[in-house]
């Protein structure tokens, strides 16, 4: 079967299937996935799913063991509780507050009747004149600067597809992101469109067809780089 009929009989990615059978697990989503998976494509190629499950977790027990490890490592975690203030102390500040207060009023309240007799009852007014307020000065709003913005980065639409016996391929792009790596089957074709450049390694470079920007262009280099005017060039060290 081919990539797409097992793809359509499954309904898993054909980008997925390819790195499964390139020993790539890790797009999966986590070991028990990757086994429902392995018994999707045994029961479509009518095999048994014993053996392969079996194979399957001898190679990627240790992998499993230590991130349920890790779990339990996070879930006994202590966790940290605010501390929660000493209501008793503060009430009892306070009522010491108030029973000094009350002890000052007790003793100095004669003597505060007596000032208040002595004083006498003429009061005198005072008129104050508003002061005339200055006019609102105008505000000067700053001049924004004009800001130069970077053009974007041109597109490279890269189209390569698989001849003969197929060839293994890793594809990054200017920032060195991994954008495909896998084995791509013979009439299989993968599509990567990024900004700026576009780096390949190929396994088989006589059993693959490049297509760049709709122009196709031959090419033997094992490594290349896809420029955004549609040219080829080798990779150097330094890239």
């Amino acid at each position: 079967m081919t990539i797409e009929q097992l793809s359509a009989a499954t309904r898993i990615r054909s980008g997925l299937l390819i790195a499964m059978e390139a020993d790539d697990f890790s797009r999966c989503g986590g070991n028990f996935y990757a086994r429902g998976h392995i018994r999707s494509i045994a029961r479509v190629v009518k095999a048994d799913p014993a053996p392969l499950l079996a194979s399957f977790d001898a190679e990627h027990a240790v992998e499993e063991e230590k991130s349920r490890r890790e779990e339990r490592a996070a879930a006994k975690a202590p966790t940290l509780r605010p501390a929660r203030p000493r209501w008793a102390l503060v009430v009892g500040a306070i009522l010491v507050i108030l029973m000094g207060w009350g002890m000052v009023r007790l003793f100095t309240l004669p003597s505060d009747i007596e000032a208040n007799a002595s004083k006498t009852a003429t009061t005198t007014a005072t008129v104050t004149t508003p002061t005339p307020k200055a006019p609102p000065q105008p505000t000067v709003k700053p001049t924004k600067k004009p800001t130069s913005a970077k053009p974007p980065a041109l597109q490279t639409a890269l189209r390569l597809t698989a001849t003969g016996d197929g060839t293994y391929l890793t594809i990054r792009d200017r920032k060195n992101r991994r954008l495909f790596q896998g084995r791509l089957s013979p009439g299989i074709a993968q599509s990567v469109t990024s900004a700026g450049d576009i780096r390949v390694t190929v396994g088989n470079p006589g059993n693959l067809v490049v297509v760049l920007n709709g122009k196709r262009i031959p090419t033997k280099l094992y490594k290349f780089t896809a420029h955004p005017n549609g040219t080829l060039s080798k990779t150097t060290a330094n890239q």
